[in-house]
């Protein structure tokens, strides 16, 4: 696959799932995009809370790179993927099981 291939998949795939472009960009010149979720969830002893849910996604030198934020918190590292179809499905996996819809 070439890199043309993959940005061009990568597009096709950030404009079909509701990603926007932050305006941010990586140190190497990577448009960074990002898309969020919130859930208000029912607490016994606090009351109602927000879970939000943040997902940037960018692509580096042909490779789909992305980065889950879960309430403010950096959840793990930063994810690669060999494809953006790939990553995609990984995203859409983190989140169902956070319970979102995407």
């Amino acid at each position: 696959m070439t890199i043309e291939k993959v940005n061009k998949d990568f597009n096709q795939i950030i404009e079909q799932n509701g990603f926007i472009n932050t305006g941010a960009k990586t140190p190497t010149g990577c448009e960074v995009y990002c898309r969020e979720w919130n859930r208000k969830v029912q607490v016994a002893w606090y009351g109602e809370s927000t879970d939000t849910l943040e997902i940037k996604i960018w692509i580096s030198y042909g490779i789909p790179m992305v980065w889950v934020i879960c309430n403010g918190r950096i959840e793990d590292r930063i994810r690669d993927y060999s494809s953006p179809k790939r990553a995609m499905n990984a995203i859409k996996e983190i989140v169902r099981c956070a319970r979102l819809e995407m």
